[in-house]
């Protein structure tokens, strides 16, 4: 918690509100990013999977 030496420095409840939600925001973009690199990497990884089977009944 961060202290103020007089209540007047402290920021307004709307103004630490607003920035709290605008970290949560920003979380939550970051969060949603690395969900689609996690999904991509999956992705990937199945398809070169289904490669290498692909390739394997071929030499079959």
């Amino acid at each position: 918690m961060v202290r103020f030496k007089t209540k007047s420095d402290a920021p307004d409840l709307h103004t630490q509100l607003e920035s709290m939600l605008d970290q949560v925001w920003k979380s939550e973009s970051d969060w949603r990013l690395w969900d689609r690199l996690d999904a991509a990497v999956m992705l990937e990884t199945l398809r070169e999977k289904r490669r290498q089977n692909r390739d394997t009944k071929k030499a079959a």
